[in-house]
């Protein structure tokens, strides 16, 4: 059986360090204004130099995170960063946009392709046309379970990487192909970096994902005389432990743990944690995943009390911002149309 490897997220050198001290074969880096985060998540060049090396130097390796959608104005700079970071040892980029993948391959044939969660995968024909395009492995959405990675790869030899997390099994998430927080903020992550300003989507850089989705709407009555219904996206995501041995015995090749934006004690926690399940698991050692439960309750509380302090700065923040756009708002201009 093939051994999988666990990539840990790195928001910061700290982090990047206390996650291979941990156990991680992998982190995932993001570089300011290249990555769907916001600056707190991202790494400067130095640090991200820093944490290749100090990776490097005890058998794990770096995946640079480059999964926004490049503008043609903006290709030669990304590729550019790509060509450097692959240069500093660098073992593979994380990407979202299809037209980046076969030009990155060309460039850099030896590097490690993966298709970020952002592409919005929704069948196993998705993964296939990723692989046809020179892609190595395709993280699946958060709520695809053992049939539909077997269905996987059962199309294609790409590989398969899942998050350590999951969510209620219905319908879809695309996150990254959103685009509501722009409406409430707009800011330009060449604020901290002072170049040339460009513009990207909301949740790029200093740009920031306001879960917007996830505040409660209220919609108007049908009826005068009911009450106005209200709604609320669930968001109540669990740490994956049951079904580990059920996703190895499917081939998976990579188990992703989220949170760049956490601190730093939950991720080197964490990464421990699931370093010694996945290795029971492999090693026959404790395949019974009831053995780790009272331990995994204790880190997902952890895990959703960090959570829900998140949520609500970012939610605190789109209501400061939607009000202080309205306060903007000029009267709107009478405008004519003329038919032709």
């Amino acid at each position: 059986m093939a051994r999988p490897t666990i990539l840990a997220p790195a928001g910061r050198l700290e982090m990047a360090r206390a996650a291979v001290d941990a156990g991680a074969d992998s982190l995932y880096v993001g570089p300011l204004g290249w990555s769907r985060r916001p600056y707190e998540s991202e790494m400067g060049d130095a640090d991200i130099r820093r944490a290749i090396d100090y990776a490097g130097a005890r058998g794990a390796d770096v995946r640079i995170l480059l999964n926004t959608f490049p503008s043609p104005f903006e290709y030669d700079a990304w590729l550019d960063a790509a060509e450097r970071y692959a240069d500093w040892g660098c073992s593979g980029f994380i990407l979202s946009d299809p037209g980046a993948i076969p030009r990155l391959r060309a460039r850099l044939p030896q590097a490690v392709l993966h298709v970020s969660v952002g592409s919005g995968i929704s069948n196993a024909e998705d993964a296939a046309f990723y692989r046809a395009l020179g892609a190595d492995l395709i993280v699946v959405p958060y709520r695809w379970g053992e049939a539909q990675v077997q269905a996987v790869r059962a199309q294609s030899d790409i590989g398969v990487e899942v998050f350590l997390f999951e969510t209620v099994q219905t319908g879809k998430l695309c996150p990254g192909r959103c685009i509501m927080s722009s409406y409430l903020k707009f800011r330009d992550w060449t604020e901290m970096e002072g170049r040339d300003a460009f513009h990207g989507s909301a949740n790029r850089g200093a740009k920031e994902c306001y879960r917007v989705c996830q505040t409660r709407w209220d919609f108007g009555p049908i009826d005068v005389e009911q009450a106005a219904p209200s709604l609320k996206l669930r968001r109540d995501a669990q740490l994956m432990l049951e079904q580990i041995p059920g996703m190895i015995s499917a081939g998976v090749r990579c188990f992703k743990l989220s949170g760049r934006e956490r601190p730093t004690p939950i991720i080197r926690d964490l990464v421990a944690f699931y370093r010694r399940v996945i290795d029971g698991v492999l090693d026959g050692a404790c395949t019974d995943m009831a053995a780790y439960a009272e331990e995994m309750r204790v880190l997902e509380h952890r895990w959703v009390s960090e959570k829900r302090k998140r949520v609500g700065t970012l939610m605190g923040r789109a209501v400061r911002y939607g009000e202080a756009t309205q306060d903007q708002v000029a009267e709107p201009r009478q405008v004519s149309v003329h038919a032709a």
